[in-house]
């Protein structure tokens, strides 16, 4: 029986629980959001009235362009999964048509509520594909990050466009102008990937340079629906059980306790997350929270104009210089290491 002594590892599938089952029953709360996702595919596919005029078709995205694209990266993503992840050709084509009705959904729940479900997203995915093609963790990963890929693009381009009507753009143009970035972000992101990621003790082991919480939390799922629960030490089952009910209570408390107790609950998703995460992350969200929240009540005007961008500059110089550093790393241009 494998040893869950470690409380990192612990934490892991009690945080893991957390917030999948957050997201699950989050997600379950969004069902209108799935029915008018799905009455959607009528007016996307339904035959126009010859007599009717569309005064702004000339700068609409026609259907034509979506059937081909669709085609083109559909088939891509189904080579490309047969090939180097094993995923039958059958199931492969599963998991584009998983992934074109799981984006209706995302985007339809990001329109509503500016919530984009995509942990929901890749866990259901990971969930079929557990039954499909079990004691594969790679395919599992892979049919799940089509689903949470394709959700994801779908749910930003979407506000992309939205925030292009707002302005008067043409609609036609931006789509052109998305296909151009995906092009240009292949030929960037895959070679700087090589570059960041030259072996896997940076993206794990024990001290590593990237954590990426999301990806430990996906991970533990596909571990889990590969290997079965009974592979855990009872321990770590208990910690499921006692997050995954956390999850589900304090997502179901957000719906119906009033606005004002909510206000001092804590998120599902947040508190999962810190039993992810290394314990240094924790305690930098613990003091910035802290100082937003004094800031806010010490000059409430201020904190509303400043507090966001502060924030986000901080974000943005730390994520900025730990690129920096490993680009320097990679090059050898940083002295011992």
């Amino acid at each position: 029986m494998r040893r869950c002594a470690a409380p990192r590892k612990w934490g892991l599938w009690a945080g893991s629980a957390t917030m999948v089952a957050a997201g699950l029953t989050a997600f379950a709360f969004q069902w209108r959001s799935l029915v008018h996702a799905m009455a959607g595919l009528r007016t996307l596919f339904g035959r126009r009235s010859a007599a009717a005029h569309d005064p702004v078709a000339h700068v609409e995205v026609p259907v034509s362009w979506f059937v081909a694209g669709a085609l083109v990266s559909g088939a891509g993503c189904v080579a490309i999964m047969r090939l180097w992840w094993a995923v039958p050709v059958s199931l492969g084509i599963l998991a584009v048509l998983l992934a074109f009705v799981l984006s209706l959904v995302a985007c339809r729940a990001t329109g509503e509520t500016d919530i984009t479900p995509i942990g929901a997203m890749g866990k259901v995915t990971q969930l079929f594909y557990g039954v499909a093609l079990p004691q594969q963790m790679q395919a599992n990963l892979m049919t799940a990050g089509v689903t949470a890929g394709a959700a994801t693009a779908a749910a930003d381009l979407l506000t992309d466009l939205k925030s292009g009507y707002l302005l008067g753009a043409n609609a036609r143009r931006q789509t052109l102008a998305q296909a151009a970035g995906i092009l240009f972000g292949t030929v960037v992101v895959v070679p700087a990937w090589y570059l960041l990621v030259k072996n896997a003790a940076v993206i794990s082991g024990d001290n590593p340079q990237f954590t990426a919480p999301a990806a430990n939390v996906w991970a533990s799922v596909a571990e889990l629906l590969s290997r079965g629960i009974e592979s855990l030490h009872p321990t770590c089952r208990a910690g499921m059980l006692v997050g995954g009910l956390v999850g589900v209570l304090l997502t179901v408390a957000e719906k119906f306790i009033p606005r004002r107790v909510v206000a001092w609950m804590p998120s599902a998703t947040g508190l999962g997350l810190a039993f992810v995460i290394e314990f240094h992350d924790s305690i930098a969200f613990l003091v910035g929270a802290l100082v937003a929240a004094a800031y806010a009540r010490w000059r409430p005007a201020q904190a509303e104009t400043y507090v966001v961008p502060v924030s986000s500059g901080i974000i943005a110089g730390e994520s900025l210089m730990g690129v920096l550093i490993a680009f320097l790393g990679a090059f050898g241009l940083l002295g011992g290491r």
